[in-house]
């Protein structure tokens, strides 16, 4: 059987250039600061799959002048953090790793995600209900002082949410500040 060359060509290139599950909870969500990386395809390829929630609660905190989301590795902390699940391939994840800085500021663990397709949450209906566990990718920051666990913890993220805390891009902050100090 002769398979199509559209066919072909695409499985040629998933295998040169893999699809890996990313759980994002801050600035590179749908309607968030940076989430423009995502969907430039000049990045790589990203499939927005569902909406995503941790199997175990993390501590979700806004820290430094720039309120910046920081996802705390300390589970058994504060709440099951809400975000989105996308599949990207190698060179989106490398992007990705450059805005986290990855591994010398956050680092990336693969860990068990709820993915539930954004339509089937309705009103009365849980992530339990209608998700399935997926494995995903999840930037994290592992080293951080103690006081961030005295600060708000939050479920979800939003630049504009109640909290009043606007989120402070790259491209405008002081190159003098190491908002690194304020966390680690």
């Amino acid at each position: 059987m002769k398979m199509p060359l559209p066919f072909v060509a695409a499985f040629v290139n998933l295998a040169i250039n893999p699809l890996h599950r990313v759980f994002v909870y801050g600035t590179l969500k749908r309607g968030e600061p940076n989430h423009g990386l995502i969907k430039d395809p000049a990045n790589g390829y990203a499939k927005f799959l569902g909406l995503g929630r941790t199997t175990i609660t993390y501590p979700l905190v806004i820290a430094t002048k720039y309120n910046i989301p920081f996802l705390l590795k300390k589970p058994g902390t504060g709440n099951y953090v809400l975000g989105e699940i996308y599949d990207v391939n190698s060179d989106m994840l490398k992007k990705l790793d450059e805005l986290e800085e990855h591994p010398k500021f956050y680092e990336r663990t693969e860990e068990n995600i709820l993915l539930a397709p954004e339509a089937a949450l309705k009103p009365g209906k849980t992530f339990e209900e209608v998700g399935e566990s997926t494995k995903a990718w999840v930037y994290f920051l592992p080293r951080y002082k103690s006081s961030l666990l005295e600060s708000t913890m939050y479920t979800s993220y939003s630049n504009s949410g109640n909290h009043g805390l606007r989120y402070c891009e790259k491209y405008v902050r002081d190159l003098s500040y190491n908002h690194r100090q304020d966390v680690q």
